[in-house]
């Protein structure tokens, strides 16, 4: 816990606070923050993912991030994200039904998304260590469930991709007391990657992902991918002031992925307090068999 408090009191002066979940595994986790992604790469898939970060201090960041969607007839996906986030005596899950529609292209493929649900919230401070023995009308617990609805776009062809999001369209205030002052913010996602092909064995997969959110610097990750054999990625990214990061993705069967990213500080002031973030995923893809209808044979008389 103290270390905890340390790491708070030192990005005060050198950083700001995060609101919703950083990934390093952005591109395979796409459908939480983007609904357009829901049935746009399988006809039927799940995936989850675990991120525990600074995981050496108490009370910090843990995440876990489930989705499902589901291809539709007439050019429709469905699924389901859901994100719980829990960080000292904050926690909270945001649970939302995805919807997207894909328009008739000829090479290019382009999928429009809402997203419908909302954000379970739950803090208390009541379990604080308090020296004063006065009682602190502060320390109390908030529960509060806040709707919300969200929108995106995905484009992609056999040569790049794109996104554009805003999973939550509306501020929301937590609480009107002053104590609890905190709102969910609209958070803007908007990313972009390559795929170029080396050779048979070796692609090449640039990729970038920016985030706004009112009142903060634009967050920037840089990142690539070598794909190799089609079988794994090797990666590495970089969080602009932030953090560095090394990924991999590998393709244990036609259906089954795992993924792995390791994260440390790239900020050298914080390297002695050992923060590291580990982020674990896992998809299973299933696509239908498209069986082909041959002619009947004809017999000559």
């Amino acid at each position: 816990m103290n270390k905890f408090i340390l790491l708070v009191f030192l990005c005060s002066f050198i950083s700001y606070s995060q609101q919703e979940s950083y990934y390093s595994l952005y591109k395979y986790n796409m459908q939480v923050i983007n609904p357009a992604f829901a049935g746009a790469e399988s006809d039927l898939s799940f995936s989850f993912l675990n991120r525990s970060q600074w995981e050496s201090l108490d009370d910090s960041p843990k995440t876990m991030a489930f989705s499902f969607s589901s291809k539709r007839k007439k050019n429709v996906g469905l699924g389901i994200s859901v994100v719980s986030d829990k960080v000292f005596v904050e926690k909270q899950t945001f649970a939302y039904i995805d919807f997207s529609y894909q328009l008739d292209m000829d090479k290019t493929k382009i999928f429009l998304g809402l997203k419908g649900g909302g954000n379970f919230y739950r803090t208390s401070s009541i379990n604080l260590e308090d020296y004063n023995p006065i009682i602190d009308p502060a320390q109390r617990e908030l529960t509060r469930f806040n709707p919300n609805i969200g929108a995106g776009i995905y484009i992609k062809n056999n040569l790049y991709w794109f996104s554009f999001s805003i999973p939550r369209l509306f501020n929301v205030k937590r609480n009107q007391d002053i104590s609890f002052g905190a709102k969910d913010r609209v958070h803007s996602y908007l990313g972009g990657g390559l795929e170029l092909p080396l050779s048979k064995s070796l692609i090449l997969k640039p990729m970038i992902i920016l985030r706004k959110v009112k009142s903060l610097p634009l967050s920037k990750d840089a990142g690539v991918f070598l794909g190799i054999k089609n079988k794994f990625d090797l990666g590495i990214s970089l969080r602009s002031n932030s953090s560095f990061s090394a990924m991999t993705l590998f393709k244990i069967s036609e259906i089954l992925y795992i993924g792995y990213a390791y994260e440390t500080p790239s900020d050298k002031s914080l390297s002695n307090l050992s923060i590291k973030t580990n982020e674990l995923f896992l998809s299973i893809k299933l696509n239908k068999l498209k069986k082909e209808i041959l002619p009947e044979e004809t017999v000559d008389n």
